[in-house]
């Protein structure tokens, strides 16, 4: 999950060049969609039987609008104003907004978690309120109401998960997210669909790493703490980063790396600490 998640960022940046946001979203959830429908219907096809409409869809639906129209259509916008790698680092947030909310729920952090949040959010101010190049605030924006987005679905999801075979929980997520996609469009008049571009690699590596990243996600939520569940921001940013500058020639100044590297820090210190106290 980490390394497939890593490399979406740099790939969405390309692929959003020349097809609308709305539209590789739309690519993406359509393609999970048939991706894992096909893999429950080959390898589990009783999870079937265990879909029914009453109150378990409801976190199912109110997830996949997050996950789905909301941030996947707010990260691909902002693949269009910020390179990859500064993507990734705004979701080196995630474990600093997951610390802070388990502190309001009862949860009492660690002085070294507060330092790592500190760190972290004070990175996150210098990205948005002093863009360098090719990055733009808007951009950093979008990226965020992207962030926000999981981090909301995430909680609602550990908190609600539905007593549905994994499978059959993140195919109907796909489903969800791609008729929501559909309903958006007449919305942000969008281009009229090519399926043409649905081959190109870099939308067919993003469908790939779309159905390996969610299904891996949900599957080990339960398992581990929200802080943990969210480390993929270690990696992300330092996988996007070597793939956007081999595959892409994507670069980010000295002071976007400084900021980046601010970041980590703070989100290596709150994982660490949830780590360390959950032994």
């Amino acid at each position: 999950m980490w390394f497939v998640g890593g490399s979406i960022y740099p790939f969405l940046s390309d692929a959003t060049k020349t097809i609308a946001p709305i539209n590789i979203v739309f690519f993406r959830t359509f393609g999970t969609t048939i991706l894992l429908g096909s893999i429950m219907l080959i390898f589990q096809p009783s999870a079937l039987r265990s879909f029914k409409i009453d109150r378990r869809l409801i976190p199912v639906i109110v997830c996949a609008v997050l996950f789905y129209p909301i941030c996947s259509v707010a990260l691909a916008w902002s693949s269009t104003k910020v390179p990859g790698a500064v993507t990734a680092l705004l979701f080196s947030t995630l474990p600093a907004l997951m610390t802070v909310y388990a502190a309001l729920r009862g949860r009492r952090p660690t002085r070294t978690a507060v330092t790592g949040v500190a760190l972290a959010t004070v990175a996150v101010i210098f990205l948005v309120g002093a863009p360098n190049g090719s990055v733009t605030t808007s951009g950093v924006i979008a990226g965020l109401v992207s962030v926000l987005a999981w981090f909301v679905a995430t909680e609602i999801w550990i908190r609600f998960i539905p007593n549905y075979p994994l499978l059959l929980a993140t195919t109907l997520q796909a489903f969800i997210g791609t008729v929501g996609c559909l309903l958006v469009r007449p919305l942000v008049g969008a281009p009229a669909i090519h399926f043409s571009q649905a081959l190109r690699p870099s939308v067919l590596f993003l469908v790939f790493a779309l159905a390996a990243q969610h299904w891996s996600y949900l599957g080990i939520s339960t398992r581990v703490s929200a802080p943990v569940l969210s480390s993929f921001a270690f990696v992300n940013p330092l996988v996007a980063g070597i793939v956007g500058y081999v595959v892409f020639s994507q670069m980010i100044t000295a002071i976007q790396g400084t900021a980046g590297l601010i970041l980590l820090v703070g989100v290596f210190l709150v994982v660490r600490e949830d780590v360390s106290s959950s032994r």
